[in-house]
């Protein structure tokens, strides 16, 4: 069996190139495809969206697995030539749409859907808390990301790359690193790594949130300014006063910088910055 795709030779019957502006590095190595398959655990069952399919390599095998497959792709080129490519394919339905913008819920027939993506550089942190807020509707992600990407992800507190993206995905979901792919799986070459993570969405959150906009806000909030202590970094949203007292009610010392809390610290503070809120 090949190892590999050429896409150049696609590229070049299309007459175009891949674009830096969508970020579009296309998997050429079907061993990498054949593990990210794996990784899903697919069955016939399985309803599957792909975000980014761009020639449709691992669209082929994820089609091969699963019984329905949405594939979204905001390149009008590569999404013509997809519809060519997969006319014959009754399991596979083409979205020509920017995926930031997809209303998941119109996807959702009733059986949760696995993400399953090789998702575009350029845009993968705004489609990540995209997913975050269509988690409802979903079992699994599993996500090929820049490797920077996935450390922070995946990060845990004390570290330089634990940050709000850590906080934010942690609280909601379970997330564990697969493995990592070299540049040389891809075409064209990126500068970096890349990693494969998968993220299973959490039945109840792993601290309670009863107001999800105002625990992101106190999140972002925290980690705003690094180097500061999280009582003047709360003052971003807070009056003085009350970041103060939110972090005593809480049981945490002003003094400490947001990367040493944890995720129970940060509930536990959200729900004091609550109480305070809604006192008269």
């Amino acid at each position: 069996m090949k190892n590999t795709v050429n896409p150049k030779e696609f590229f070049s019957n299309l007459s175009s190139h891949p674009s830096k502006q969508l970020g579009q590095n296309f998997i050429k190595d079907y061993r990498v495809i054949d593990r990210i398959v794996n990784v899903s655990e697919l069955s016939s069952d399985d309803e599957v969206i792909e975000i980014g399919p761009g020639l449709g390599a691992l669209t082929f095998a994820l089609a091969e697995k699963a019984r329905r497959v949405v594939a979204i792709e905001k390149d009008k080129k590569l999404a013509d030539y997809l519809s060519q490519s997969f006319h014959d394919h009754s399991n596979v339905e083409l979205i020509n749409q920017d995926a930031l913008k997809v209303d998941y819920n119109k996807i959702y027939y009733g059986h949760k859907l696995k993400v399953i993506a090789n998702l575009p550089y350029s845009v993968s942190t705004p489609l990540l808390f995209k997913l975050l807020e269509a988690r409802e509707y979903l079992s699994s992600m599993v996500l090929m990301l820049q490797l920077e990407v996935g450390e922070r992800i995946a990060a845990s507190p004390g570290g330089k790359t634990y940050g709000s993206m850590s906080v934010l995905l942690q609280t909601f979901m379970d997330i564990t690193s697969e493995f990592r792919v070299s540049p040389e799986s891809f075409w064209p070459k990126p500068k970096v790594d890349s990693v494969v993570l998968k993220l299973i969405p959490l039945k109840t959150p792993r601290t309670k949130v009863s107001d999800e906009v105002l625990y992101e806000r106190v999140v972002r909030a925290a980690f705003s300014s690094r180097r500061k202590m999280i009582g003047n970094s709360l003052q971003s949203i807070l009056s003085k006063e009350s970041a103060a007292k939110s972090l005593e009610l809480a049981g945490i010392n002003k003094k400490r910088r947001a990367e040493t809390l944890t995720i129970e610290e940060f509930g536990a503070l959200v729900a004091k910055v609550s109480m305070l809120e809604t006192q008269p």
